[in-house]
């Protein structure tokens, strides 16, 4: 059976919810980033260890100590090959774990823990943190070619959503609703072309807006939000 570097996410979105994270994948750049308390870890994927896996849980080292690489379990963990690449990974201080991809139960392991110190909060470690805070729906980790749900692309289907539901308003208007406080930059900035302005202050949904929420109706961000928008009295 041939398998995908998405195929490694649930077993390891399943470890980490285990152990009190929370976890969201494809976050700015990243294939899976988790967050306990002020604990951030990254998580890089691929089917095999090779030098563009470890460039890039090298770059991730910019964000935070803790960043593993997550391969498929190896089907003898004594091979030379394995310990090689284990010795390894403990000299750049990077982390490892396998998923057994070869198994019905396909659960994670943490072979090795990051040995890096203590990173103080930066810009890039404090992106990652509001990304995932900004998410109510997920996306799954190591996928290509997919629209990502950012928190940024949420705000605009649970703006979208109410605007559809409820008729042109304001940005004021749709804060009271819930809706965040950058609601009329968003408005304003109008990255995918969904709003139009109908008056002064007054905002609605273009067809763009209407094609997007219509051909993604079955996914479980615009599911989301077009029942909480249906729920507002």
């Amino acid at each position: 059976m041939k398998f995908k570097e998405s195929d490694m996410y649930e077993p390891i979105k399943t470890l980490l919810h285990s152990q009190g994270f929370i976890v969201r994948g494809e976050v700015k750049g990243c294939d899976i980033a988790a967050i306990q308390g002020e604990t951030l870890w990254i998580i890089e994927m691929k089917l095999s260890a090779n030098i563009t896996l470890i460039y890039q849980a090298m770059e991730r080292k910019s964000a935070t100590e803790n960043v593993f690489i997550a391969i498929p379990r190896p089907k003898n963990s004594r091979e030379k090959t394995f310990r090689h690449l284990q010795n390894l990974l403990k000299k750049l201080e990077l982390g490892l774990i396998t998923v057994a991809l070869d198994s019905p139960l396909k659960q994670a392991e943490i072979i090795l823990f990051p040995t890096g110190t203590h990173k103080k909060a930066n810009k890039k470690n404090t992106a990652i943190k509001k990304e995932i805070f900004g998410r109510t729906t997920d996306s799954t980790g190591g996928t290509t070619k997919t629209t990502v749900n950012t928190a940024y692309r949420e705000k605009c289907v649970r703006i979208a959503s109410l605007l559809e539901a409820k008729g042109a308003m304001s940005a004021k208007s749709l804060c009271a609703l819930g809706c965040e406080k950058d609601t009329y930059s968003i408005l304003r900035g109008n990255y995918f072309n969904w709003f139009k302005k109908t008056a002064p202050a007054t905002y609605d949904i273009t067809e763009i807006c209407l094609s997007y929420l219509d051909e993604n109706q079955t996914s479980s961000l615009v599911t989301y939000y077009r029942m909480k928008a249906l729920e507002i009295l």
